[in-house]
């Protein structure tokens, strides 16, 4: 009965493992993304800012008009890079629970093991090597034996 328990406990041990593998997965698939859309979005300010460094303004609104392009450039760059901060605390996070219940589930297969083993001890405890027979089956044979003696 305990060791269906167990079974029970380890199967749902290992399901919730493998919950946090693909949550894993899935995050540093989003990270790689961020990094790349942050890559592309830096290099292509960039881009823009040189080629705007040889054009005078031709008017103060045009001036504004940049200034207000670098700082929309820098505002998205922070929340990629924010976005990245924070896919990467929620990475730790469930590797450290992918962890705990891993732990958790070598401590189940540990009882199962044990379980097991004291099962085994009692089969092996009812029967003798001797072809099963048990310790009065054996005490009762002697007794014919020496009966027919006489």
């Amino acid at each position: 009965m305990a060791e269906n328990e167990l079974q029970k406990q380890r199967l749902q041990a290992i399901v919730e493992k493998r919950q946090r593998q693909m949550a894993i997965e899935n995050k540093r698939h989003q990270l790689e993304d961020k990094i790349l859309q942050l890559q592309h979005h830096k290099s292509k300010a960039m881009r823009e800012r040189w080629l705007l460094q040889g054009i005078p303004a031709s008017s103060p609104e045009e001036e504004e008009a940049r200034t207000k392009q670098v700082q929309a450039d820098e505002n998205k760059a922070k929340k990629l890079e924010e976005a990245i901060r924070r896919l990467e605390v929620e990475i730790e996070q469930l590797e450290s629970e992918e962890s705990q219940i891993a732990a958790k589930e070598k401590v189940i297969l540990e009882k199962l093991r044990e379980a097991e083993k004291s099962i085994e001890g009692l089969q092996k405890s009812f029967t003798k090597p001797d072809g099963g027979a048990g310790a009065s089956d054996t005490f009762q044979s002697k007794e014919l034996v020496q009966s027919t003696e006489f």
